[in-house]
C-alpha cells in the first residue's frame, strides 16, 4: 500500500522492519471476509378461556437461521511475505431454535376486595446447530474469480463437520394477591433443567416473593390530591445462570501428541479438556426494596431501589494445580459475588391543550465485589501478550478488576535511571517508569497492583419528548462514570510492540529529550524495554455521555372519513454524538475480543479490554409511519 511515511520511522524496503506489510489499508484490502445471513423467525398462540376466570394460553415460536461465510487471505507484502500461502475457507451452517411455552391461568375477585391470579406453566426450548467447513491453500492466480475449494495446489485440503444442540425443560407457578388494592402479595417459583449440565445435576429450582404496600390508597390519606401514589415494597427472587459450554460435564482427548518410549515415538492422544460431571446452576439471590411515590396527578413521579444481589455457586474456570497439565479446566461451582446498589427514576409530565413535554432520568450506583473463589486462588484473564493478563479477579476486589504495573512517569537521564528502584537490563532516557509498590527498589512481578475496574461505578440516563401542535420531538442521553479501559490496540501501536503505524498523539508528544514530556516515551522500537509491557499507560477512563436517540416528526392531518387514519413523516440519528475523554473509537464497550486467561474462556473474567473493536455506527433514518 502506498502511505505516507514519517522519516525514519519505515523502512518498506526492509523485513526486518516488516517492509510495507502491516499497514490498516493492506490489511483490509488484502482480506476478503464475507458473510451473508438468512433469518426466518415468528412465533403463534392460541388462548382458551375454558370457563369464566380460567384461562389456557399456547404460544410456539421458531428461529432459523442460515449462515454462509466465504474468507480469502491474499498473500501479498514485501518478498511475498504476509499470508503465505493464500488460503481460503468457505463455511456452510444452520441454526434452529423453538420454543414452546404453555400456561393456564384463573383470576378470581371475591367481595370486590379479594384479588387472586394463580399460574402454571410449563416451557421448552431446544438448539440445533450444524456448520460444515471446507479450506483450501496456495492458489497460483488469487483473482477473484478464481477463489473456490478446489483451486490452491495444496494437497492438504480441508474438510471438517460440527453438529451440536442444548435444551431446557422448565416448569414454573405463581400466585398473586391483593386485597382492597391495598396490600398486595406474590411467590413463585420455577424448576429449569438443562443439558448443559450432567444428568444429576441438570436441575434448579428457583424461588421468590415480594410484598408491597399502596400507602395512598389507605383512608387516612384519601383526601391527599396532591398524592397519587405512595407504594412501599420488599423483594427477594432467586435466578440461575448456565452459560457454560454445551458438553463441560465431557472431558475432550485429543490426537496428534507423539511421546518417545525407548527411542521410539509413538503417536499419542491427551485429555485436552477435562470435564466435570458435579457442575451445576449458578444462582443469584436478589433483595430489594423499593419505594414508587406519584404526585399532583402523576404529573411528577419518584421510583427508588436499593438492591442488595448475591451470586453463589458462581460458574468459573479455576485453573489446574502443575499436576493438571495443560489441559483447559471446566467451569466449576467455585465463587461468591457480591453487587450492592441504589437507582432511582425521576420524571416531570405536563399536558396542555397544544403542547405536552415529558423530562424523565435515572441513574443507577453499583458496587461489585468478589466474595469468595475456589480454593482461594485469583484468577488471572485478558491475555494482552504471551503469558501476560491484563485482569486478575481476586477477593476483595471487583470481579475482573485491572492488576498491572502502575506508569510512574518517564526516565529523563542517566541520574534519574541510577537512582529509581532497578527495573531491568537496557533502559535508557526515554523509557517509562514502574512505581515501586513493596519498596523492595526492584521492580518485578511483586510490584502489579489492582489499578481499576471495567465495571462503571454509576450508569445514568436522561429522556425528553415532546409534542407541539403536529410535530413532536425526542431527545435520549446515556452515559456511564467511573470505569476503566484497557487499549490493547495501544500497546501494540504506541508500544512499538511491533514495527506498526503510530497513532498521531504519539508522534506529537513522544519523547525528543530531557523534559520534553513525562507521558509518552521515546519512539523505538528495538530495545523498547518497558515502554511495550502491560501498565497503566495504556489504561484510559471510559466515562462517556453519549446521545443516542434523537428524532423530529410531523403527523400530517386527515379527515376522520379517510381510509388513511394517520400519516407521520420522521427523521431521527442514532448514536449521534459521544462526549469522552477515551482516545479509542467508542467507549461503550465492555467485553473483549480474546478472553484468554489461564486457558480461561469468561467474559466476565476479561471485559473492558480494547483490541481495536469496531465502533458502534451513527445511523440516519428517514421513514413514514401509516395508520390504517
Amino acid at each position: 500500500m502506498d502511505l505516507p511515511n514519517f522519516e525514519g520511522y519505515s523502512r518498506p524496503d526492509l523485513n526486518t522492519w516488516f517492509g510495507d506489510g502491516y499497514n490498516p489499508v493492506g490489511f483490509a484490502m488484502k482480506y476478503d471476509w464475507v458473510t451473508k445471513t438468512y433469518r426466518i423467525f415468528g412465533n403463534m398462540y392460541l388462548k382458551w378461556e375454558i370457563i369464566p376466570g380460567l384461562t389456557f394460553k399456547t404460544n410456539f415460536g421458531i428461529d432459523l437461521s442460515i449462515l454462509d461465510e466465504k474468507r480469502f487471505n491474499e498473500n501479498w507484502g514485501t518478498d511475498n511475505r504476509i499470508n503465505n500461502p493464500s488460503s481460503l475457507s468457505k463455511g456452510m451452517g444452520t441454526d434452529f431454535t423453538w420454543n414452546w411455552t404453555n400456561t393456564l391461568t384463573y383470576k378470581k375477585t371475591i367481595k370486590e376486595k379479594h384479588n387472586l391470579t394463580v399460574l402454571a406453566g410449563t416451557e421448552a426450548l431446544q438448539n440445533d446447530n450444524h456448520q460444515q467447513w471446507g479450506s483450501d491453500r496456495d492458489f497460483p492466480d488469487q483473482s477473484s474469480y478464481l477463489r473456490y475449494l478446489g483451486n490452491g495446489l495444496t494437497l492438504n485440503k480441508g474438510a471438517n463437520e460440527t453438529e451440536t444442540g442444548w435444551s431446557l425443560l422448565s416448569a414454573f407457578g405463581r400466585i398473586n394477591y391483593n386485597y382492597d388494592r391495598r396490600y398486595l402479595i406474590e411467590a413463585v417459583i420455577r424448576g429449569d433443567g438443562s443439558s448443559r449440565f450432567s444428568k444429576d445435576h441438570r436441575w434448579g429450582v428457583f424461588y421468590s416473593g415480594s410484598v408491597g404496600w399502596n400507602i395512598n390508597n389507605e383512608k387516612f390519606l384519601k383526601n391527599a390530591d396532591w398524592l397519587s401514589q405512595l407504594k412501599l415494597r420488599f423483594s427477594v427472587g432467586q435466578s440461575g445462570n448456565q452459560e457454560i459450554g454445551l458438553y463441560n460435564y465431557l472431558s475432550v482427548i485429543s490426537p496428534g501428541y507423539n511421546y518417545p518410549f525407548g527411542g521410539v515415538v509413538y503417536n499419542g492422544s491427551v485429555v485436552s479438556t477435562l470435564g466435570n460431571i458435579n457442575t451445576t446452576w449458578e444462582t443469584t439471590t436478589t433483595y430489594d426494596i423499593g419505594l414508587d411515590m406519584a404526585f399532583l396527578n402523576d404529573q411528577l413521579t419518584v421510583i427508588t431501589d436499593y438492591y442488595w444481589r448475591h451470586t453463589t455457586n458462581m460458574l468459573v474456570p479455576v485453573p489446574l494445580p502443575p499436576s493438571g497439565g495443560d489441559a483447559t479446566p471446566p467451569f466449576v461451582n467455585a465463587g461468591e459475588v457480591l453487587n450492592q446498589g441504589f437507582e432511582a427514576e425521576l420524571s416531570w409530565r405536563e399536558d396542555k391543550p397544544k403542547f405536552k413535554y415529558e423530562i424523565s432520568g435515572n441513574f443507577t450506583i453499583l458496587k461489585n465485589e468478589v466474595k469468595k473463589l475456589g480454593g482461594g486462588r485469583p484468577i488471572a484473564a485478558g491475555r494482552v501478550d504471551n503469558g501476560t493478563f491484563a485482569t486478575l479477579t481476586e477477593e476483595g476486589y471487583p470481579i475482573g478488576s485491572f492488576y498491572m504495573y502502575e506508569m510512574d512517569g518517564i526516565f529523563q537521564n542517566e541520574l534519574d535511571i541510577f537512582t529509581s528502584p532497578y527495573q531491568g537490563p537496557g533502559i535508557k532516557p526515554g523509557d517509562v517508569k514502574f512505581k515501586d509498590q513493596n519498596g523492595d527498589n526492584i521492580i518485578d512481578q511483586n510490584d502489579k497492583v489492582h489499578v481499576g475496574s471495567p465495571i462503571p461505578k454509576i450508569m445514568y440516563g436522561l429522556t425528553f419528548n415532546c409534542t407541539w401542535k403536529n410535530l413532536d420531538f425526542s431527545l435520549f442521553f446515556q452515559g456511564v462514570y467511573g470505569n476503566s479501559i484497557y487499549m490493547q490496540i495501544n500497546q501494540d501501536i504506541e508500544g512499538f510492540y511491533r514495527g506498526f503505524n503510530v497513532t498521531k498523539r504519539f508522534y506529537d508528544h513522544h519523547w525528543t529529550g530531557e523534559g520534553s514530556t513525562n507521558e509518552y516515551p521515546r519512539a523505538s522500537w528495538i530495545g523498547a524495554t518497558n515502554n511495550k509491557i502491560a501498565s497503566t499507560r495504556f489504561l484510559e477512563p471510559g466515562s462517556f455521555l453519549r446521545i443516542k436517540n434523537v428524532s423530529l416528526g410531523y403527523k400530517i392531518p386527515f379527515k376522520e372519513t379517510s381510509w388513511v387514519q394517520g400519516l407521520r413523516v420522521y427523521i431521527s440519528v442514532q448514536n449521534a454524538y459521544t462526549f469522552t475523554q477515551y482516545p479509542g473509537l467508542d467507549p461503550e464497550m465492555y467485553n473483549s475480543d480474546n478472553l484468554k486467561g489461564e486457558n480461561v474462556k469468561n467474559p466476565d473474567l476479561a471485559s473492558g479490554i480494547d483490541w481495536g473493536t469496531y465502533p458502534i455506527p451513527r445511523i440516519y433514518t428517514l421513514g413514514v409511519n401509516f395508520n390504517f
